[in-house]
């Protein structure tokens, strides 16, 4: 203090103020010790209370199935071992949500599909969009009942057939075929108003022999018949639509069952009991 300049009585009085601080900080040093364990604690408990919530929206989605049905979990919560799809644009995240996003230009419609192939399926899961000024309103969608292939780009994780579409947008887009076949002669994006948007969204499809049905939060939303011949086994994608915008989904509980009953199980489901 003196070599700084200080008049001496003044360095002292600081000497002696930081030699205050020192000791409060050694008294203190235990009870700081005790601190960051107890916060190491919380925090443990706080990743605990995270794991049981994803059982619990599991085995919630899960029990939603008819008991003769065997619904198979899609994904396995800790990567994308189980899926094929571009990993610029697909990520698990560390909660076991499935994310599709991008910040750059999709040239063309990417989709994470599943490594097994399906035809007649009932399929369950979560869905939330984004939504800001800055992201893309832009529906995603369940492809299925098609085929991959290569679109422009190049993309190896490109689709052909029918676009099972939600979130913005509801009904079926037969893509690079017949556009929009449901609701037949529908102009622009189709709005509903069960959608819950921003929020998580209880989305069924499904499908036994050529009908394909979609519920959303309780109510039905499609009802298609379509002609057989338009139908195949194809993997099931969950789509990243071409945009210059970025654009935000994640998926979380996704089960499907195959050779399902013909009714909707989620259709009826009291407020309450669909995604918060």
């Amino acid at each position: 203090g003196v070599a700084a300049g200080l008049p001496l009585a003044e360095a002292q009085a600081k000497a002696k103020g930081m030699a205050g601080v020192i000791a409060t900080l050694v008294a203190n040093a235990p009870q700081q010790a005790r601190f960051r364990r107890l916060e190491r604690k919380i925090n443990a408990l706080a990743t605990d209370i995270h794991a049981a919530q994803i059982r619990l929206g599991n085995s919630y989605v899960r029990l939603l199935f008819p008991p003769e049905e065997s619904p198979l979990a899609l994904s396995n919560g800790r990567d994308l071992s189980n899926w094929e799809g571009d990993p610029a644009f697909w990520s698990m995240e560390a909660d076991g949500t499935i994310r599709g996003a991008n910040e750059s230009p999709v040239p063309s419609s990417t989709y994470l599909f599943t490594k097994e192939r399906f035809r007649e399926f009932r399929l369950l899961f979560e869905v939330r969009q984004t939504v800001s000024p800055e992201h893309s309103t832009m529906h995603s969608a369940v492809a299925a009942l098609g085929e991959r292939f290569t679109d422009k780009g190049p993309n190896p994780f490109g689709f052909r057939g029918p676009l099972l579409m939600f979130c913005h947008d509801w009904g079926i887009w037969d893509a690079y075929r017949r556009n929009r076949v449901e609701p037949a002669g529908q102009r622009g994006p189709l709005q509903i108003g069960d959608e819950r948007k921003g929020g998580w969204n209880l989305v069924e499809f499904l499908v036994v022999g050529n009908r394909i049905r979609c519920a959303a939060n309780g109510t039905e939303i499609f009802d298609f018949t379509d002609n057989p011949k338009m139908l195949q086994n194809s993997p099931i994608g969950l789509q990243l639509h071409s945009n210059q915008r970025p654009q935000e989904f994640r998926f979380r509980h996704l089960f499907l069952s195959e050779n399902p009953t013909a009714k909707l199980v989620t259709v009826g489901l009291p407020s309450e009991d669909v995604a918060p």
